[in-house]
């Protein structure tokens, strides 16, 4: 691994093709390759279903919303081909400027993508679904339905689910799956294959996302905040990696800041005598670790960036560029 620096190099193939191994042997197969991004409302599961896709922990779950605040990057590779996910922050009404920073990206990633994956739970639809489906329909882009959460909802309550959006848009195709428990998860990637361009590889076979490893870090560390603080501190929180660096012991040193808004928040997340920092503290250590299949010392500051979310050189400093 290339510490602090973007795990993935392109390679150059041309024609479409892919050079695959079998019993010692070579053959040649066409394959397909093109960038998905996953948007919908925010808890509805997108995160899970990169992670599930990837078969990585890439993105941050937890059971509130707005988890995901930038878009993550996942890379699927089979003998089919290469899928580039994208998993969008959650479709929201901003109230701030993170928030219509948020939207910016979910619009930006609705550019530079081949197909959507437009995601919703077995519910009456929500007027934010038929916003967000006005945004997908200006992009003229083949959309895929993806209904989640079939493990929790009978069918009788899904299959009028799909009846509502089918009458709201002409989806490409419309799968109920279960992100957690993976069911129909295989039929939604041959499926998206089926509707991809044919071309090379964009990445190297082995790495499972393009963006740099201090991005999962930071992500890492700001989910075991929304699981470990209550009430408003999640959402009043960020984090940005100052330091990424591999010592010659090869223990991986990184140092990282937790923003809040107030000297209140500030105190809630130290905790005790350090009690709740410690907390977070070890929690993230334990999942950098897993991650990066390497020791890590992690070292936790807690700073006040009063108003952080209405402030845009404020958001700037802490990554949201």
């Amino acid at each position: 691994m290339m510490y602090g620096f973007a795990v993935l190099c392109r390679l150059k193939l041309e024609p479409p093709i892919s050079i695959l191994t079998t019993h010692g042997g070579f053959y040649l197969e066409k394959t397909k390759s093109g960038f998905v991004a996953i948007v919908g409302r925010p808890n509805v599961g997108k995160s899970t279903l990169l992670n599930r896709l990837v078969g990585e922990k890439l993105a941050g779950v937890s059971p509130k919303p707005q988890t995901t605040r930038t878009v993550i990057r996942g890379i699927l590779t089979r003998e089919e081909g290469q899928i580039i996910y994208l998993d969008t922050p959650g479709h929201h009404d901003p109230h701030d400027s993170l928030g219509r920073w948020m939207i910016g990206e979910i619009k930006k990633s609705l550019s530079s993508v081949d197909l959507l994956y437009f995601m919703v739970l077995p519910r009456d639809v929500h007027p934010l679904d038929k916003r967000l489906l006005q945004t997908i329909e200006a992009a003229r882009l083949p959309v895929f339905l993806v209904v989640n959460q079939i493990d929790r909802f009978p069918k009788p309550d899904i299959l009028p689910v799909l009846e509502h959006y089918h009458c709201l848009h002409p989806f490409k195709e419309m799968i109920p799956i279960s992100a957690k428990h993976g069911d129909q998860v295989d039929l939604l990637i041959q499926k998206t294959f089926e509707h991809l361009p044919e071309g090379p590889l964009l990445f190297d076979q082995e790495q499972i996302s393009d963006q740099e490893e201090r991005l999962f870090v930071g992500e890492m560390i700001r989910e075991k905040l929304f699981h470990l603080t209550e009430e408003e501190i999640p959402y009043a929180t960020s984090v940005s990696v100052e330091s990424f660096k591999e010592r010659e012991d090869g223990l991986i040193s990184i140092q990282a800041t937790i923003a809040v808004e107030k000297d209140s928040q500030k105190a809630i997340v130290i905790g005790k005598r350090g009690a709740k920092l410690k907390e977070i503290g070890t929690a993230s250590r334990i999942e950098i670790e897993a991650f990066l299949g390497k020791k890590v010392f992690l070292e936790l500051w807690v700073k006040t960036f009063p108003h952080w979310k209405k402030d845009a050189s404020a958001l700037r400093r802490l990554g949201y560029k």
